[in-house]
Order: C-alpha cells, then structure tokens, then sequence
C-alpha cells in the first residue's frame, strides 16, 4: 500500500510544483530558452495566478484518469505540460471546439488574459539567476500551409514558441522532434513519437518540454538504509529509504492524510502528502480537488518532526491522453467531421482536428535533491491535404463533373476516353 502512497506524493508534487510555476532545473540547463516577447516577470501576476486554480483541476483530472488506466506501477503526469500545449492549439479553436477545450482545461470562468497568464508564468519559472528553469515550446509547421499570422504571432510572443520545418517523410519528422525533446529534456526524455504519428495529411505538431533539477539538504546517503516498504497488495519489500530527522517544515495534517513541505535550494516547494494508512492513495486522489490543495497549502504550519522518503527513479507515458480529453469535455477537437479550429491555417473546405496527443515524465528523488522531465505534444491533420503545388495533364482519359454551384449537386458526370 506504501507504494501507491509513494505515487500520489509523486504526482502531487510534480503538480503543485508545475501548477505554480515553480520549477527548478539542473545548473547546467539543457538549452537556455528565449523568455516571451510579452512575459513579465511579476511575482503579484494576477493573470500568472489565474491559471493555477485551473492547473490545479486539469492536473488532478488527468491524474485520477491515468491512475485508473494504470492500475499498476508508478504514474507521473505533468499538467503544465500538457496544458501549454492545448492551450497553444487553443488560440487557433473557434466555435463549440473551443469552448469545450476551455471546458476541458478549466479555464471557462477565468477571468483573465489566458496568454498574458501562460507568458507570465513561464518568464517567473525561468527568471532564476541561475536558470534553473528550462521550459521549452516548438511548433513544427508543413512547408506550403497557409498558417494563419495571428495563430503564429500569439505562440510565439506569449509562449516563446520556436517555429520549425515538419518533414514530409514520417521518419524524418520523428526523428527531428525527439531529438528536440532529447535536446531539451537533458537527455531525460526520448522517443516521444513514432513515425506513425505522420502522414500526408499532417499539418502541425505542437511540442513542450519542461526539465528541472533541484537541491536540498535534508538528507544525507548515510542515514539511507533498506527498509520494508507496503505495497497496495500488503506485501513488504525492502527499499533504500531516506531518513530526515529534526525536520523544521510547514505541515498540514487532516483526517486523511498528512503532509509536509520540503524546502530546496531554489525556488520550489516539494510537498509530501501520505494518505492514512487505512485510505487507499487512489481513494484519496479521487477526493482531492483544486481548492482542497490550495487550502492545504496555505493551513500548512512550520513544526519539527521526522520524515522517511525512499528514494527513487520513475518513468511514465500517458496511456490513451485522447479518450481522457474527450471524456473531460473536448471531443470536437478530435473530431474530422466536428473540429473547428480556422484560426490555425486556411485549408479550404477541409477542417484540421488533433489526430494525437502524447506525454512521457521522469522524476528522481534522491539524497541530493529531485530531477525531472516531461514532454508533451498534440500532433494535428486535415480532413484532405490542399494542393499548393501541381501539374494536371488531361492528356488521357479522364472523368469530369457538372454540379451545382450552392450544394454540389452532380448534374453531369462524364468519362472522356477521346476527346476529338
């Protein structure tokens, strides 16, 4: 049972952490990131606080789904990730698709400028001295597309959104996204797509990547022992566990679980929630929204105490993300028939929808401090590729059509095998 709680502390701390903005990344970053053209680095951003209520919500949403998907092992997702990412898309979304994305990502009451929020909350995570933040945004756009300017501007100054060439050939266009996410992950991240993902009617991959590394001296490798720890089956097995004693930290303790908030070397909080252990972790994920972590947060009080962690390294890929999106209220824009998203590119009659969304995380927790990576991407197609380009010669037979200029009713269709 231990072992699941060791899950939701995993998950809930990679929340809190994205969902605030505060990540921390290795000294060495991967690649320094361009900051938005339109960020601010205001720590009072009303627009920058907007989002975390709604972070909070899709993050947690997206957990319980993921958990139930995955009813063994680690699960690990990173809301900010994916938020980013949909959030991009969403500047392209009209009509009902975009009202039931902003359905989807909790952001249908938010009172504020959504891209002023997402340019301030990157540009306060990357504003360390030390760049301790490395968040990253890439759309990967097909050469001949009639990309709309304003869809492009808006990523590119409230996301800092690198504007790159999608290959034609699957192969190569896999080949050029993780490399950018290997590239920009430290290494942590790989293969986030399969050239299956590409085809020819494939217009537009959107693509984040966020890394961190932090420091903390709570514990030191010598108090680390083997110790059993309870899986949710009830057998025990032996694992390296960390030790922090005269633990001096905010803690919040309720009815079903407890928690506590580590400090670290940079400015992030890592909180630690343990369930009861007569609740079963998944039991409380289900039961925890939004305001109850904000709540949490802010009752938390400093004592002195103990604190045992093991010590880890988890890998995660998100299973089936299209399904949990639809079913958290945005299927047009899945869908070829219903999918309105004209503010992206002028495709003509065709419509573009997202044909896939992936997501892989690595977190490590150690004596040192804590690592991790996500990727996230939404991958997007049309209905029919437009030509730009092309050389027609009816110089055989061929078949022509008549039809009625409002419906498209056929009023004639012929075979011309020899038009003398």
């Amino acid at each position: 049972m231990r072992r699941r709680l060791l899950v939701l502390m995993v998950v809930l701390v990679v929340a809190a952490a994205a969902a605030t903005a505060y990540f921390v990344t290795r000294g060495s970053a991967p690649e320094a990131q361009a900051q938005p053209a339109l960020g601010r680095a205001d720590a009072e951003s009303v627009a920058a606080k907007d989002l975390v209520g709604p972070l909070h919500a899709f993050g947690l949403a997206l957990l319980q789904r993921q958990t139930a998907t995955s009813p063994e092992g680690n699960v690990v997702v990173s809301p900010v990730s994916l938020h980013a990412v949909l959030s991009m898309v969403l500047n392209g979304a009209e009509g009902e698709t975009a009202t039931e994305m902003r359905t989807a990502l909790g952001l249908g009451d938010l009172p504020g400028d959504v891209n002023q929020g997402w340019a301030d909350l990157i540009t306060l995570a990357q504003a360390g001295r030390q760049h301790e933040v490395s968040i990253a945004d890439s759309l990967w756009l097909r050469d001949g597309i009639a990309f709309r300017q304003p869809f492009l501007d808006t990523n590119r100054d409230y996301f800092a959104a690198e504007m790159r060439g999608l290959q034609a050939d699957p192969d190569e266009a896999a080949a050029a996204i993780n490399d950018w996410v290997e590239r920009h992950t430290a290494g942590r991240i790989k293969d986030i797509v399969k050239p299956e993902a590409f085809h020819e009617l494939t217009i537009l991959a959107l693509f984040n990547t966020i890394h961190l590394e932090v420091k903390w001296e709570h514990f030191e490798e010598d108090w680390t022992r083997d110790e059993p720890f309870t899986l949710a089956s009830g057998e025990k097995a032996d694992v390296p566990m960390m030790h922090a004693g005269e633990l001096e930290a905010p803690v919040a303790q309720a009815d079903r679980y407890d928690a506590v908030a580590l400090s670290t070397t940079g400015p992030v909080t890592v909180w630690i929630v343990v369930p009861k252990e007569e609740v079963p972790a998944e039991e409380l994920l289900d039961e925890l929204d939004a305001r109850q972590l904000e709540a949490l947060y802010r009752d938390a009080r400093v004592a002195t105490g103990s604190l045992a962690l093991p010590r880890f390294t988890t890998k995660y890929e998100a299973k089936d993300l299209e399904a949990d999106l639809t079913a958290m209220g945005m299927p047009r824009a899945f869908s070829p028939s219903e999918a309105e998203f004209p503010g992206i590119a002028d495709v003509g009659p065709e419509r573009i929808f997202i044909s896939k969304v992936v997501q892989k995380t690595f977190v490590e927790f150690n004596e040192e401090g804590v690592e991790a990576a996500a990727a996230s991407g939404a991958i997007m197609e049309t209905t029919g590729m437009p030509q730009v380009d092309f050389d027609i010669r009816a110089d055989h037979p061929f078949l022509f059509l008549l039809t009625e200029k409002a419906t498209q009713a056929p009023l004639f269709m012929g075979l011309i095998r020899d038009p003398r």
